[in-house]
Parts: C-alpha cells; structure tokens; sequence
C-alpha cells in the first residue's frame, strides 16, 4: 500500500512532474500539460507531459507533447504556455534549453510548436527560435524563461521571467502575429531576489494582476501596465504561504464561462530522501478559482466541481465545545472538511487531521484569534526523523462575531487549507503509520468554540 500517493490531485501515472504549462480550453475540451521526466521519479530530461479533461476533475494521459530535440541541441523543454494563434491553431511557447544551459544563464531561447490535429501532435516551428537574448540589446538578463502570452486589442503580450543586475525582473514583450517580437521593458523588478520564474499576467476589469515564483513563497501584486509597459504594483500580497514545501510555479486558463483557474506544483520537499519514493514524485494543487475584490485583494476558491467527489458526509450545526475533544475515527486519508466558527476573541482551537489514535502522528491546523493567526503544524506530522518539520503561519484577523471559514482538503501525503478565501496554506506530510486517519476538533485555550458548521466528507479518487 503507497500512504503517499494522493488520489483527488492530478499526477502522471509514474516519474516526475514540477510545473503545470499551458493549460487551456479548446474545442470543449481542457488540456493540461506539464513539466515531466518520462525516465525516472528525479528531476531530468524536461518533456511536456499531457492530459485532457471534460470537467477539470477526470483526467485521461495523453502523449507526451514535447520532447527534447536532441539532434537540435536541445536538451530540456522548460516551461510556458499554450495559446490560439491568429489562424486558429494551437500553439505552444516554452523555453528551451541546450546542453550546458540547465540553469538557463546563458542562451536560453524561447521556441514555439503548433498543432494541426486538435493538440494531439505538436510541430517544432522551422523558425525557432522565436525569441533570442539579444532582442535586449546590451542588457544582460540571467535565468531568461517561462513565457506567458496573452492577446488584447489585437496585439499579443509576452512575459518572461529573469534576472537583471542581480535582481529579479519580469520583461514584457509584443507581436502582431507570434512570429516577430518586439522587448518592451523591464516591466518588473523586485530587489529581494535574483531572478523570477513562471509569471503570469491576469487582467480582471481594469486591473491587472502579475503572479511569479522567486524560489519562495509565490507573490502577486495588483497594479497598473503603464504606457511605456513598466507595471506599478498598487496591492501585493502572498498567494499561497506554503513556501518551498508545497504550491509553486502556478500557471492559469480562462475556462468556458471565463473563469480564470489555477493550478500550483505541490512539491515533494523532504520526500525525495525519504525511504520508499514508490517511482513517482510532484502533483498538482486543485485548481483554484481565482476573483478580484473591491479592494485589490485576490481571493482563491477550491473549483466546486470538486464537490461530486464527496461522498460518506458527517454533518454537525451549531454545535458548542467546552473542555471536550471531538473524535472522528478512521475517516481515510482522502477527506475534505468544512468549519465554520463564530469567533468570540478569545480561542485557540485545532483542527487535527490523519492523527493516528494514540496522536503521536498528526497535522494541526490551528487558529489562534488573540494572535490573529492560522497555522498548519507539520512538527507531528511524521514520527519518521528523516522527514523535515516545518510550521506555516498567516496573519487572519477576525472581529467578535465574525465567522471564520475553513476548508482544508486531504489527499495522503497533501494539505491544503482555504481560509476566509483570502489565505491558502498548502504542505506536504508523510506519516509512517497506517493507523493515522483520525479527525478531531479540539478547544486550546478560551471560553467555548462556538460551531456553526462542521462537514466532513471521504473524497473518491478522479482516476
């Protein structure tokens, strides 16, 4: 039995994955492609997975859509995008990398591949490359990848991830037909880290809101594109505070009824050294549905399709604990789970899940409204030594009275908590024990923990 393997996350059947590229809608149909390694469970020989979907939740393997093409010098196909060109067909951006270029310093160019079968077969466009480093003059950008293109008014938009005077930038580019690009600017620039990777560029009304990845946490900014193509970040925040330890290298689709959805690389972090790797590594977050408030703030829902997976419901409603725990055993290791709490200012409460019945293994999620803060505690996670214990945290400060909404989903070795649709914590656990599939809702410190909602639910498998 593999204790780690999710079965509600999407994942390739065996090997490695990292970053989801290119996800789009077409034809009635949702494709999904990502960074994958065919020959072994580590990182190595960048190809594009692909899979394709009726309803974002079950998934059919497709062939792989980009290979390497070595007799080219290429040895990696990185990260990037899909998009319809102005003919209509399909066609893919990604960054592709020759031999000595693993880190992508130097030569790292940007190739294109259309389809003439419906996304079944891709072609490696004659004029590759598309994009070359020298489109920036005398600037010399570090760490050049991960294209993101989008249209407006006719024009195409390009972004691409870098360096620059070791600083970390995002460069913008345009083009009327794909083929001929023209560099813009440095669009973005942010000082506390060398490069950035993997941003996205979203426009939702007026506003548009720049995602990237700079080997940490995952930042977004709201703000303004100018006239001469600079960004002006008027609102930042944290998409997901999971650090090195879960969601990263996020990439976007606008689906059918224009929703803009997102899916995250949940990484494996400490697993790779772990005992029992069980010939696969990395999946992919539920996707999340991504709106703007009127304040600039972006808030993330878990898809509601979702919702069809759920079965074996546990419902309780206005519901007090004092002192008392609350036990629910052996629920599984597949669950999502539903709190709603009216804070009164005062608790400390956790929300224990894949606990086992002694508790020497569980993961906490904690709220703590004197502090203002969640956490996702992984310290009893695991009784395995080899396995890296961290503690996630987010300030969330809630006024007496208020309701405090937690979601938090479960897939054996993945968690996953939404809260208030304004912060997400997102980690990977491996608990050594087959016994660890207990819930329990516990009062720390306060008066009483006043329920208004709890659901539990088991979680069918998408495969």
């Amino acid at each position: 039995m593999d204790l780690y393997k999710p079965q509600y996350h999407f994942m390739p059947d065996k090997n490695w994955m990292n970053d989801p590229n290119g996800p789009i809608y077409y034809k009635g149909k949702y494709h999904l492609f990502y960074q994958y390694n065919p020959n072994d469970y580590h990182w190595g020989t960048m190809h594009w997975g692909h899979a394709i979907s009726e309803d974002l939740i079950h998934w059919k393997h497709l062939p792989i859509a980009l290979s390497p093409s070595n007799e080219l010098g290429e040895t990696h196909c990185f990260s990037g995008c899909t998009v319809i060109n102005n003919d209509g067909l399909p066609t893919i951006f990604y960054t592709s990398i020759g031999e000595n270029e693993r880190d992508a310093k130097n030569g790292a160019q940007q190739w294109m591949a259309v389809s003439h079968d419906d996304m079944l077969t891709w072609e490696k466009c004659d004029s590759n490359p598309v994009l070359k480093l020298n489109i920036h003059g005398e600037m010399d950008i570090k760490e050049w990848r991960d294209p993101f293109v989008w249209k407006e008014n006719e024009v195409w938009y390009m972004v691409l991830g870098g360096g620059y005077k070791e600083k970390g930038c995002v460069l913008i580019y345009n083009s009327f037909d794909l083929k001929n690009w023209k560099f813009l600017n440095k669009m973005y620039e942010d000082p506390d880290f060398k490069f950035l990777e993997c941003p996205n560029m979203l426009k939702f009304g007026e506003k548009y809101v720049l995602v990237y990845s700079p080997s940490d946490i995952v930042r977004y900014h709201v703000g303004t594109l100018n006239e001469d193509f600079t960004f002006t970040s008027e609102y930042e925040g944290i998409l997901d505070n999971s650090g090195w330890e879960g969601f990263y290298a996020p990439n976007t689709l606008i689906d059918r009824i224009g929703r803009k959805i997102m899916w995250g690389w949940m990484t494996e972090g400490s697993r790779g050294e772990f005992d029992g790797a069980n010939g696969w590594s990395g999946a992919q977050s539920i996707p999340r549905v991504l709106t703007l408030d009127s304040h600039n703030s972006l808030k993330m829902e878990p898809l509601p399709e979702y919702e069809m997976l759920r079965y074996d419901e546990k419902s309780y409603e206005n519901t007090v604990i004092f002192k008392n725990k609350m036990i629910f055993e052996k629920r599984g290791r597949a669950l999502e789970i539903e709190l709603e709490i009216k804070i009164n200012g005062d608790e400390d409460f956790s929300l224990n899940v894949l606990e086992s019945p002694n508790e020497e293994e569980k993961t906490t999620i904690r709220y703590d409204a004197v502090a203002g803060e969640i956490f996702v505690d992984r310290s009893n996670s695991s009784n395995s030594e080899k396995v890296h214990k961290t503690i996630l945290r987010s300030s969330l400060k809630k006024e007496n009275g208020q309701l405090l909404t937690i979601r938090v989903f479960v897939d054996y070795s993945i968690i996953e908590v939404f809260a208030d649709s304004e912060i997400c914590l997102s980690t990977r656990i491996y608990p050594i024990l087959e016994s660890s599939e207990n819930v329990s809702l516990e009062l720390n410190k306060g008066n009483k923990l006043n329920i208004e909602k709890l659901n539990l639910w088991r979680m069918k498998s998408i495969w």
